[in-house]
Formats: structure tokens, sequence, C-alpha cells
């Protein structure tokens, strides 16, 4: 069995046994140091409605591209795709962070 494998076959098991995930649990916290280690892609998406093809072919260095979002909307945060919460921008000396506003 390769290790990939093995690590889905322990997440799952993970996820079965959490029903009664609390801070300091024996159990559930024996599952989980089993998945903890392996990695997973963190995102925040920006939808764009209206984007188009011929958007898309017309874009160029230095273009801006109107989000219509307001500043200091939610923005999706997801983990490997599937949506787990909300998150706003913020700048932080120079650097663009996230801050958690709510986990679904």
């Amino acid at each position: 069995m390769s290790r990939a494998s093995q690590a889905l076959i322990a997440m799952t098991t993970a996820i079965e046994n959490s029903t009664a995930l609390t801070i300091g649990a024996p159990a559930a916290e024996r599952n989980w140091q089993a998945v903890q280690a392996l990695p997973c892609r963190l995102t925040l998406e920006i939808p764009i409605p209206g984007f188009t093809v011929a958007a898309l072919l017309r874009l160029a260095p230095n273009e801006v591209i109107d989000t219509h979002w307001l500043q200091g909307s939610d923005v999706p945060l997801q983990v490997n795709g599937s949506l787990i919460g909300w998150t706003e921008f913020e700048v932080i000396d120079d650097h663009l962070a996230a801050r958690l506003t709510q986990i679904k």
C-alpha cells in the first residue's frame, strides 16, 4: 500500500472518528496526529462575475481587473477546493494578509 493511500485511510478514519472532537480528547488527538503533516492547498479566491474568454484574451501586464468586490468584503477561503470559511484582506506592514472572519 502506498504512503498516500495509508495517509488517505488515516485521514478518513480521523474524520469518521471526529464526532467528539474536543481539544485534549486523547482518541481524537491520536487520529488527527496521523494526518497533521499532510500538505494541503489553502486558497483565497475572488470570483469575478461576467468575466469572459474575450476579457481573458485581452489581459496584459499592469492591467487592473475590476472585481466589483467592495473593500472589506469577505473572500471565500478554500482548502483543496472545498469552501471552509470566509476571510477579509488586510495589509500588515508591507504584506497582504487574510483575517479569518467565519468558519463554515
